[in-house]
């Protein structure tokens, strides 16, 4: 009886060290198998079709996935549509899969003497420029990584490992083609006996000499010297008088008294590496360019005939890694880029490649030194020091020239009171008053890309370099352990993670900003996933647990399947997985396109009171297809949708049968009674197409693929399961109790108490609790002297399950008319 404390108020007399036991969760499902994206062979929770897509990815493309393989996201879809709230899913990929990566590049302050293009690099109509031409071809080691300063347009390349090629400049283009392994000679320039007898005008067809000794017709000679130097070809000599008429009319205006040059060949020579297209930008290959500079003239000869040319320099031809991504005019400068951070996809696959991260200045500090110090010094008076830290890294600068560094140092102290800044090392150097003090603090954002749109983006701000710094990079947004090649738990990103590459000399170069680049190198490996794959590896270590052994570290889980896998061995693994995990049930799919006969023999492969085999497979619009098309999938997820609404809104005692199917356009095979017939003896459940009768599609059998006939039928399977767990858990703080009546009888209370709110929901059969179940305990009932001695105390409990009504049966007989008295 309940005791009254107050109005209103009542507390009930609970027996001492009785606990109430509570019913097991029955609709929790588990899914592995491939998905876009996320965390690896770790089982993780989503309740919501929304939130399996922010998680997992969408669905899977199947010319990129195969069939079969990407029939996941397909079966968290129709979990969720059919009514289903709890999914843990445990993804996989092959074991060559890849995260994608970017490195981050600090840049060399040196910007004297850094290589130029010699010629620009045009990327328009799609072409893709693999190729730049450098103006100081001794300026650069294969495989360097440069930063192309070019305004908005900067970018960082890399080189491969391609052997640098040498490159002879040319003034203007070539007028005729030339082949691989024609002639380049050099050219002596001898001053002719005559000069310019007139002044010519640009364009003038014509020169005068004051002699053309030495020259005949057909000659190229030079006029000129220096920038303003030109080659032109003699076509014919006046006989009247020391006048040449041109092959082609000269570029130049000149004066009169300037000088004429005459060509002949030198002992230095080469050839060429490569076919040479007339026209062009002047670029002209050549396998050797020892004792070639600027400003000399070579001839080129070939089959086709012989062309005389100006070398406007020396370069090298190298090759990128990748193309470029802006277009850029010859003259800018490239500086090398040295990296100091690793971007990491924070999970494997091709999605990382979608990543695009920017760097972005940050500054917290902007002041100037208040007064001057000495070359021997470390510390420096600043107007400000507030925002500084041990760990910030400042650049000194020429107010005047600002983005010039007089030098960079990292802080090591700060006095914020009197602005006082300590740094690890000395100056080096006299530092005046007035000096522009910068801190180097950067902003990362990282940003996921669909369809060319950024539909995820994070931002991390004021991030810094050092370990010591309260900011640092890896401590905010989560760091990469390189040894394991594993991310960290912890980290503000759920994008990337981020491994550290920089040293003491790199840390403090100024990173290259405003750059947004893609991540590359993310792979799944989907060639590499097979069976066992998906069957996984065993372990007593829970982390290195793989694939459907992945999913024993999630004890929540009730209801299983590996969509769209219908090999008998992966198939078993799971049943073997619910038989060891004991309160879990395996939802089995039939092979896609499977006849009757097929799907009667994949059947007879299980016998097991843990799994449920459905036939056939379900249509839906084909999302990578055409307007129209048509995709056959798995049932599978479907099938643990209609498990969990019906969990939910009847409890697990309703067979999950006669249900409609949400998410389906039709079925892949129409079955109708006689099918059933067959189909229903071997326990092979079927849905049914019943739109004639305006019923709608539904799964119409719940039968267990088990030879037990005590287990037949899904719901009892489960109801008994949900019974187990729920006992197996709801006494666990009955171990280590004295084993003694007291005991016994707090137990079964419980256990009675449980089992008659089991009762009530309808689960199990009688009018009353007691035709409905019992519970016996007790010494000499259920325990021997020998039991309570090693410690067992020993509950048998009997449960009568409410089995579905399958078949309706309708008895007509015929009334006749009472004889009349």
């Amino acid at each position: 009886m309940p005791a009254y404390l107050a109005p209103g108020v009542y507390v009930e007399e609970i027996p001492s060290g009785l606990k109430p036991i509570e019913a097991a969760g029955t609709s929790t499902a588990g899914m592995i198998g491939m998905t876009a994206r996320g965390p690896v062979n770790t089982p993780t929770l989503v309740t919501s079709l929304g939130a399996f897509s922010r998680v997992f990815g969408g669905l899977l493309d199947p010319l990129v996935f195969g069939e079969g393989r990407d029939a996941l996201p397909y079966a968290a879809e129709g979990f969720f549509v059919n009514g289903g709230a709890r999914l843990f899913v445990v993804r996989i990929v092959g074991e060559d899969a890849r995260e994608a990566v970017l490195d981050l590049e600090a840049r060399d302050t040196a910007v004297a003497g850094a290589p130029v293009l010699a010629e620009a690099a045009v990327v328009a109509g799609g072409a893709e420029v693999t190729r730049l031409v450098l103006a100081d071809p001794g300026a650069v080691a294969p495989e360097a990584r440069l930063l192309i300063l070019d305004g908005e347009a900067s970018e960082v390349v890399s080189l491969s490992d391609a052997e640098f090629v040498p490159q002879l400049l040319l003034a203007s283009g070539l007028r005729q083609p030339f082949a691989s392994g024609d002639s380049v000679t050099l050219q002596t320039a001898t001053a002719a006996d005559g000069t310019l007898d007139e002044d010519m005008a640009a364009g003038a067809g014509e020169i005068t000499l004051t002699s053309t000794d030495g020259i005949e017709a057909g000659d190229t000679i030079r006029l000129g010297e220096g920038a303003t130097a030109e080659l032109v070809e003699v076509g014919a000599l006046d006989e009247d008088g020391p006048r040449i008429t041109l092959a082609r009319p000269a570029a130049r205006a000149r004066a009169r008294g300037e000088a004429v040059f005459v060509l002949e060949d030198a002992a230095t020579h080469s050839a060429l590496s490569a076919d040479v297209a007339a026209g062009g930008s002047g670029a002209l290959l050549a396998m050797d360019v020892t004792g070639f500079s600027a400003g000399v003239v070579v001839r080129i000869a070939g089959g086709e005939g012989e062309e005389h040319a100006m070398v406007r320099g020396i370069a090298q031809a190298v090759t990128l890694a990748e193309p470029l991504a802006n277009s850029h005019p010859a003259g800018v400068r490239l500086v090398a880029a040295r990296p100091v951070l690793r971007l990491h996809a924070r999970y494997p696959g091709l999605w990382g490649n979608e990543l695009r991260a920017t760097l972005l200045p940050a500054n917290i500090v902007s002041t100037v030194t208040r007064a001057p110090a000495g070359a021997g010094e470390a510390a420096v008076t600043l107007g400000s020091a507030f925002g500084l830290f041990p760990g910030s890294f400042v650049t000194l600068a020429d107010p005047d020239q600002p983005e010039t560094a007089l030098l960079s140092r990292e802080v090591g102290a700060v006095d914020t009171a009197s602005g006082r800044v300590t740094f690890t090392e000395s100056h080096g150097q006299a530092l005046a008053a007035g000096l522009l003090v910068t801190s180097q603090e950067f902003t990362l954002v990282v940003e996921r890309i669909e369809k060319g749109k950024a539909v995820e983006s994070e931002t991390f701000e004021r991030l810094a370099m050092a370990p010591t710094h309260p900011r640092h990079v890896l401590k905010l947004v989560g760091s990469w352990d390189a040894l394991t090649g594993t991310p960290s738990v912890s980290g503000g990103s759920n994008l990337i993670r981020i491994e550290d590459l920089s040293d003491a000399e790199t840390r403090g170069l100024p990173l290259v900003m405003g750059v947004s680049r893609r991540m590359a190198g993310g792979n799944d490996d989907v060639a590499g996933v097979t069976e066992a794959t998906y069957v996984g590896q065993a372990a007593e270590d829970p982390a290195r647990r793989r694939g459907i052994f992945a999913m024993e570290n999630e004890p929540a889980v009730s209801i299983v399947a590996v969509p769209g896998q219908t090999s008998v061995t992966v198939q078993k693994a799971l049943v073997d997985h619910c038989e060891h995990m004991r309160y879990r049930f395996a939802v089995l799919d039939t092979p896609i396109g499977a006849s009757l006969q097929g799907a009667r023999e994949h059947r007879q492969n299980f016998d097991s009171t843990r799994c449920a085999v459905y036939y056939p497979s379900l249509e839906r619009a084909d999302s990578f297809g055409a307007p129209g098309d048509r995709r056959i999938v798995a049932p599978s997820g479907h099938v643990l949708g209609i498990y969990a609404r019906t969990d939910t809104a009847r409890g697990v005692h309703k067979a999950p049968a006669n249900e409609v199917v949400r998410g389906a356009l039709a079925f892949d095979v129409k079955l109708d009674k006689g099918a059933q017939d067959i189909l229903n003896p071997i326990n092979l459940n079927c849905f049914r197409d019943f739109r004639s009768e305006n019923r709608g599609l539904r799964l119409y059998g719940a039968r267990v693929a088990t030879s037990d006939p005590e287990f037949k039928y899904v719901n009892v399977r489960r109801l008994l399961l949900m019974i187990e767990q729920s006992l197996d858990a709801g006494l666990q703080w009955a171990v280590f109790e004295p084993n003694d009546k007291p005991l016994w009888d707090t137990v079964k209370q419980s256990v009675t108490g449980f089992l008659t709110t089991v009762w009530r929901s309808g689960a199990l059969e009688g009018q009353k609790a007691e035709e409905a179940f019992f519970v016996n305990i007790g010494y000499n009932v259920t325990m021997t002297q020998d039991d309570i001695d090693n410690g067992r105390m020993i509950v048998e409990i009997g449960v009568a399950p409410v089995k579905p009504a399958e078949f309706v049966i309708v008895k007509i007989s015929q009334k006749t008319r009472e004889a009349q008295g």
